[in-house]
């Protein structure tokens, strides 16, 4: 019984982790990499989310216009460093 137990605990937290894993994929995919864009704010440096949706799929690049300036926008916890594109229509 005690070799039972030892075996059953390892074999259901990597099932644990395998569903928690295979879940978290299928969030990922299910908006076609659809994302908020965000972009350097010029007065201040910061990087700042923006009302646009992008995504990480290659193509013409994401921009936002501010009504004065446009901006490139980026992907979040990337410090703005990581290029968005636009979404395929």
């Amino acid at each position: 019984m005690k070799n039972l137990k030892s075996l059953i605990l390892p074999a259901a937290i990597i099932l644990i982790g395998a569903g928690a894993a295979l879940a978290t994929n299928v969030a990922k995919n299910s908006d076609n990499g659809l994302q908020s864009g965000f972009y350097i704010d010029s007065s201040t440096g910061d990087c700042r989310e923006s009302p646009e949706t992008c995504t990480s799929i290659p193509g013409d690049l994401c921009t936002w216009d501010d009504g004065s300036t446009i901006h490139s926008l980026f992907e979040d916890g990337t410090e703005c460093t990581v290029s968005l594109y636009k979404p395929a229509n």
